[in-house]
């Protein structure tokens, strides 16, 4: 039997019409995608750069968000370590515009984004911890752990309790091999900020420690 359009459907769109592309929209109102277009006029629905975005109407459309920013979030992360640069930083950029709403992955995107540009500028002697950070992210991610690990310490010296280093220690420490040290430095960066322990599942850095029961026992929250 063929679905009907009713006013339901029409009052669902327009709630998510500035948040959704007709593709989506088409997908979950079930309805085929000239139809939605047609709907869309007859409403006289159009975009506002300026408004704000709508709040997802319902958990399906948040979990929906959540996977898109999610998937846009390991695009600009891939760009980043193959060191393109101002490619990733657009990626970044995009998803501080596109997915405000999702915290964790925009405080980590403004992260990554400062680390580009920083990238691109590299200061030899960095002194802020913040300069330290992102430099020893540049060296990381040009393969020179070794340098990086320096600079992490030099961060760690200024502030101790900054997350964000102990979890790039344990990402240099896995890269070189020493999965002790990595395993330690996870531990403190979980301690500092528990969203650490979600970002480790995920990440290649850390892929030498994947299997070992230390590292499964620590990401798995136990």
């Amino acid at each position: 039997m063929t679905k009907k359009w009713n006013e339901e459907d029409s009052r669902w769109l327009k709630a998510n019409f500035a948040r959704m592309d007709v593709q989506n929209l088409s997908h979950a109102l079930g309805f085929p995608l000239v139809e939605v277009e047609g709907r869309i006029r007859q409403l006289k629905l159009v975009h506002d750069a300026a408004a704000p975005k709508k709040a997802p109407a319902s958990m399906r459309e948040a979990v929906r968000e959540l996977s898109a920013a999610r998937k846009d979030y390991e695009k600009a992360i891939e760009l980043f370590h193959k060191r393109k640069l101002d490619d990733a930083a657009g990626r970044f950029e995009d998803i501080l515009a596109k997915h405000p709403d999702e915290k964790e992955i925009v405080d980590r995107s403004r992260m990554y984004l400062a680390a580009c540009r920083n990238g691109k500028n590299h200061d030899a002697n960095p002194t802020d911890p913040d300069e330290l950070y992102h430099a020893a992210v540049f060296e990381k991610n040009r393969g020179n752990v070794e340098r990086a690990l320096e600079l992490v310490k030099k961060g760690a010296a200024r502030r101790d309790g900054d997350g964000r280093l102990h979890y790039l220690a344990a990402c240099c420490h896995a890269l070189a091999g020493d999965s002790e040290q990595a395993v330690a430095s996870l531990k403190k960066a979980i301690a500092v900020d528990t969203q650490n322990r979600i970002q480790a599942r995920l990440e290649t850095d850390l892929t030498s420690l994947r299997g070992t029961p230390a590292f499964t026992e620590l990401v798995a929250g136990a």
